[in-house]
């Protein structure tokens, strides 16, 4: 980028050759080839700037090289010319402008020893049929070795050229992640659902605690913190709502966290609880509802009264087991009313 922007310095600073028409008048386009040196290794890329001027009423084409025979100088232009520059009329009478057009090329010698920049041909054609080209000068050019001298070693060669990394499969990545999506969400449903609705629910493991039990300690626990008194109404009846979930997932053997209260309401019909619990359960859940979903603030009324149902509702459906029976009574165990399914 350096050796580009001196090339272009170098070529806007030097004026370029005037060119005459073969019957002698000053041909009204003017072509000018410089290099950015002179003097360069095998190998190494010589950037050549071509300067062409002309009126705006002329259109020229593209410099062509006019190699001389023999020659072994590589010449490939560069793709895209540099912007198109107008400049001042340099006394009166002249066009109002003249446009200076810049072409860029490429020059690479493979072998040593003197030899030449070749002249570069521009055709132009003008108004009122004129027509006509003009060339640039020859320059020449010397091509040394990489080799410093007889048995010295060699000059530093240039690093290899560093290749951008491959672009990241951003496409490939996000269709791969919607494939694992789909397969999770389809193994959930799968594991949610593998049952048929007429199988009765798996027997829950035996507690270490009874379920009631569990919920009592609970109760008092949440009683205890400090969410009532800190303000935290919602936070406070969430838990209570989870606590209730979990004695009902097992004292019932249903799943009840991550349900919604119909859910559940659905899970206890199909285990057939008593329809007195039932409502219990669905009067509770719409009231814990009301405060975690609508922004229901209760008062403390209010709030009693649903700590109040939610102790009831782990009275009336607790299994409360009698002691062990006489071998003559053969009494079976007692249940709490509304609590056998």
């Amino acid at each position: 980028m350096r050796r580009l922007f001196v090339s272009l310095l170098i070529a806007l600073a030097i004026p370029a050759v005037p060119a005459r028409t073969p019957s002698g008048e000053e041909a009204p386009v003017r072509a000018q080839a410089v290099p950015d040196r002179t003097k360069a290794t095998v190998g190494d890329r010589i950037l050549v700037t071509v300067t062409v001027t002309h009126p705006p009423n002329v259109t020229v084409s593209p410099p062509s090289p006019v190699m001389e025979s023999g020659s072994t100088l590589l010449l490939e232009q560069v793709q895209g010319a540099a912007p198109r520059e107008k400049e001042k009329p340099a006394e009166k009478g002249t066009p109002p402008g003249v446009v200076r057009e810049l072409f860029l090329f490429h020059a690479q010698a493979f072998e040593t020893g003197t030899t030449s920049l070749p002249a570069f041909r521009v055709d132009w054609q003008g108004s009122g049929g004129k027509a006509g080209s003009v060339s640039t000068e020859s320059v020449p050019l010397e091509i040394v070795s990489v080799l410093k001298g007889p048995g010295e070693e060699p000059a530093d060669i240039k690093p290899p050229a560093e290749l951008p990394p491959p672009p990241f499969p951003w496409k490939a990545a996000g269709i791969a992640a919607l494939a694992l999506s789909l397969l999770g969400a389809a193994f959930y449903l799968w594991h949610r659902r593998r049952r048929p609705p007429g199988a009765g629910p798996e027997a829950p493991a035996v507690p270490s605690v009874p379920p009631h039990e569990r919920a009592y300690r609970e109760l008092e626990q949440l009683l205890a913190s400090h969410l009532l008194r800190d303000g935290k109404i919602k936070e406070f009846h969430v838990e209570l709502a989870e606590i209730i979930k979990r004695y009902l997932a097992g004292r019932f053997g249903i799943e009840t966290l991550e349900r919604t209260s119909e859910e559940v309401i659905e899970e206890m019909k199909r285990v057939r609880v008593g329809t007195a619990s039932t409502g219990l359960v669905r009067e509770f859940l719409a009231e814990t509802d009301l405060v975690k979903f609508a922004r229901h603030f209760p008062a403390e009324e209010e709030v009693r009264l649903t700590v109040d149902r939610a102790y009831r509702l782990v009275d009336q459906t607790k299994l409360v087991v009698s002691p062990p029976p006489s071998p003559v009574s053969g009494v079976p165990p007692v249940l709490s009313p509304e609590a056998a399914p």
